[in-house]
């Protein structure tokens, strides 16, 4: 879809070349959520394509993801066997019941910040207890972590100007094992609940998103002071139940694994 209302269009090679940020501007990964609606609000587009920030690489004891790496650099990554949590990763690509030219083109990073309610990355970032690495445009860095950087559907803690610059997952908690439950009318339709558990040895995570508005890491018998979405999709109250049966199931598939 042409964006009509953008007049400007800005690619740095570097981050700090830009040295305001105003109304109406945003950043550009892939592009695949932000050319397939009308953006009244746009004005200036700054494609963060030639920043380089497409690396999947391991260092100080991170599996660090770069913000614009492709959803399907994902799949084609060689991984260690026992880094079983990638099967999560990978069923969260896979849960977006997406075309391949889409995967080849969407961002992690762009999955992430889009915030969506029914996002598919974040859930599982929460579950290993990912950081994310923020940059302003200065220059300066700060780290947050998963659970702490989406407020609700499409709000996050980014402030005007900043950017995620990369994910980072510690390399010990890529050998917990994981399961990733999802559930919707139907296969393509938007997830009314997703559920993502995670097991070591000394732990089980277990964080619900889509029946909320964003990720949530949760203990199962805190779910009714949860505030489940009502909408015309689906009530509070079957978003609630629904969240309990995959719950369940994604437990026994761990406990079975």
């Amino acid at each position: 879809m042409d964006l009509l209302n953008a007049d400007t269009y800005l690619c740095p090679e570097n981050i700090q070349t830009i040295t305001n940020w105003g109304e109406g501007w945003t950043w550009l990964a892939g592009g695949t959520w932000l050319f397939s609606e009308p953006q009244p609000n746009l004005k200036v587009l700054v494609d963060i394509q030639k920043l380089g920030w497409d690396e999947i690489e391991v260092r100080e004891n991170n599996l660090i993801i770069g913000a614009t790496c492709p959803l399907i650099k994902l799949f084609q990554y060689p991984y260690p066997e026992t880094w079983t949590a990638i099967s999560g990763l990978k069923s969260a690509v896979t849960a977006l019941a997406a075309s391949s030219k889409v995967v080849n083109v969407a961002t992690v990073g762009g999955n992430i910040c889009l915030a969506l309610s029914v996002g598919t990355l974040a859930p599982v970032m929460v579950a290993l207890d990912a950081s994310y690495e923020i940059w302003n445009l200065p220059g300066n860095s700060r780290q947050v972590v998963a659970k702490e950087f989406q407020i609700g559907h499409k709000k996050t803690i980014l402030q005007p100007g900043e950017i995620l610059r990369r994910v980072l997952i510690p390399l010990d908690n890529l050998q917990w094992q994981v399961n990733y439950q999802r559930f919707s009318i139907a296969a393509t339709d938007p997830a009314l609940a997703i559920v993502v558990t995670a097991k070591n040895q000394q732990q089980i995570r277990c964080v619900i998103a889509a029946s909320v508005t964003a990720p949530r890491l949760v203990e199962y018998q805190d779910l009714d002071r949860e505030n489940f979405i009502e909408d015309a999709k689906a009530s509070a109250n079957y978003r609630r139940h629904i969240t309990e049966v995959l719950i369940q199931r994604s437990l026994s598939a761990l406990c079975n694994s």
